[in-house]
């Protein structure tokens, strides 16, 4: 009986380690995500709060490796590639690369040796 129980664990312990193999899941990023808050010089404000009238910042990724890229309101399509922990982000001659950490994707520009750092959230 021990030997049958044990044979079954074994069993169930290889299983599970073959489901957490596989290819990136782009699921946990597939949707589109619009920027919720702001970091400049050290101070995390909402999105909202900024003179941004217009100027949308999104990324609509989908399932097919594609996406949508809204920076300042200019609209560039392109493809992605999704690392668990990074997204990189191609269109034109660009690449951005944000992070990805707990369901939120961190862009950082630098702009005169300041960092500005715009967080986004998924809507949908």
């Amino acid at each position: 009986m021990r030997r049958i129980i044990a044979c079954l664990l074994i069993c169930a312990a290889v299983l599970l380690c073959f489901a957490g193999c596989g290819s990136d899941d782009n699921s946990k990023i597939v949707g589109k995500w619009q920027a919720t808050k702001v970091k400049l010089k050290g101070e995390t404000i909402n999105f909202s709060e900024l003179e941004s009238e217009g100027k949308e910042f999104s990324f609509d990724f989908k399932e097919d490796g594609s996406c949508k890229a809204v920076l300042g309101g200019v609209e560039n399509n392109g493809s992605y590639t999704f690392n668990q922990t990074t997204v990189d982000v191609m269109y034109g001659n660009k690449e951005e690369k944000l992070k990805y950490d707990r369901g939120v994707l961190t862009l950082t520009f630098y702009y005169n040796n300041e960092a500005t750092s715009y967080m986004f959230t998924k809507i949908e």
